[in-house]
């Protein structure tokens, strides 16, 4: 008897297992599995790279394999103190072209997370490019996403562009709207005390205190 999509992807579930430190993600986007995307957008200095850390220990903490590409430099203090740190690997990456090679390394790996921080600069930098180049480019990273991610989850960060009346919006224009299967933008409240939440549907509050977190829905 054939498995149908639904016994496949609880194996799959089984496979990502770990404990997740940060419930919010879980409750904004039905709980990670493989074939996910997701984005994390919002301002410099939000907290975009250090959710992503959260769920590298996470992963690591669970014996799983995590692979980290990134196109800026990773402070010592991050690496510092990680459970399992063989199990995790990191390439630098400075052009869109180093980020397809790695991308199709990772793809050959077993993994059961991969991180990509600094994608807005990687993707810019080809955006201008004549003859419809760079919107070739950005297709090709969409697709190598896609393959990378058939076997894992993928989390990416990317920053926010002004998009007229005082609002913000994902960086990387609308050809790359369909990228990541789940968006969740990081954006500060009036008083500058919690991260607010919001993907595609809903808003949430997170506040972290002392001992828990705290969630609210608006």
């Amino acid at each position: 008897m054939f498995p149908t999509p639904c016994d496949w992807l609880l194996r799959q579930n089984n496979l990502l297992k770990f404990r997740n430190t940060l419930p919010v993600l879980d409750q904004l986007v039905g709980g990670l599995h493989p074939g996910q995307i997701i984005e994390l957008c919002g301002p410099s200095g939000i907290g975009k790279s250090q959710v992503c850390w959260h769920l590298i220990r996470d992963c690591l903490n669970a014996g799983k394999n995590v692979a980290i590409i990134s196109s800026k430099k990773i402070q010592d203090n991050d690496l510092e103190n990680l459970p399992n740190p063989d199990s995790l690997s990191i390439s630098y990456v400075s052009s869109v072209y180093e980020l397809l090679l790695s991308l199709a390394a990772v793809a050959s790996m077993a993994v059961s997370l991969v991180v990509i921080d600094g994608i807005q600069p990687l993707l810019q930098a080809v955006l201008g490019s004549a003859n419809f180049k760079g919107q070739a480019l950005l297709n090709e990273v969409k697709c190598g996403m896609g393959t990378v991610s058939v076997r894992c989850l993928v989390i990416y960060t990317n920053g926010l562009v002004s998009v007229g009346d005082g609002n913000h919006g994902p960086a990387l224009g609308r050809s790359w709207e369909i990228a990541p299967s789940v968006r969740i933008m990081m954006l500060r409240d009036r008083e500058g005390e919690r991260v607010l939440w919001r993907n595609r549907e809903v808003t949430a509050r997170l506040e972290i205190r002392d001992q828990n977190v705290e969630i609210s829905w608006n």
